[in-house]
């Protein structure tokens, strides 16, 4: 099974991008759904790392935030309930053990806090997601095309053909890296003047 970007040409990246996982396997290779969804997920990475360093260093920000912010929601989610239950000597008890001090709360104020502090999660999550793209509407030819306008701005750009049936999908990803170094190098010099 292909694990890694280099493994593969830059025609079976963009299938695999395409959703086609087969191309992972090897002939007459049987492996498990899962497996080959987990691999995709992690080629996808490093393309990403590679033609994009600081966008994908941003992205591992946002998932990190999304997961934090998701798990305040089930924490306070949780205590809600247990405010429901007037249990607020557990509900302190909890916050405490997450940092959270409430000691000096009558029972009231710590259900407002609970529900504040939900509804915050609560925001910021729907305010995140809307400002992610929404997968679900890229189409495979949606996604074809985006690669083949990179490979058209390169041809242009070094005077040169791409192959995408030859060509290592890690070797171009280290091309766009490049293309968007010259591009953001010409930019501060163009600023400068």
């Amino acid at each position: 099974m292909k694990t890694r970007l280099s493994e593969l040409t830059l025609a079976e990246f963009i299938d695999l991008e395409c959703g086609d996982l087969s191309v992972l396997k090897g002939r007459h290779e049987v492996v498990q759904p899962e497996r080959l969804v987990m691999a995709r997920e992690d080629i996808s990475r490093e393309f990403q790392s590679i033609a994009s360093p600081a966008s994908y260093k941003s992205m591992i920000v946002d998932h990190e935030k999304k997961s934090k912010l998701r798990a305040k929601s089930v924490l306070f989610g949780a205590l809600k309930s247990l405010v429901g239950l007037k249990a607020f000597d557990e509900v302190r008890d909890l916050m405490a053990q997450a940092g959270i001090d409430c000691s000096r709360f009558d029972d009231n104020r710590l259900a407002v806090e609970v529900e504040q502090r939900l509804n915050s999660a609560t925001f910021e999550l729907k305010r995140m997601g809307i400002e992610a793209p929404n997968k679900e509407k890229t189409t495979p030819d949606d996604i074809r095309k985006g690669y083949e306008d990179m490979v058209a701005d390169l041809m242009i750009l070094n005077k040169m053909s791409i192959d995408i049936e030859t060509i290592r999908a890690s070797v171009f990803a280290s091309m766009v890296r490049k293309a968007n170094e010259m591009a953001k190098a010409l930019n501060a010099k163009l600023k400068k003047k």
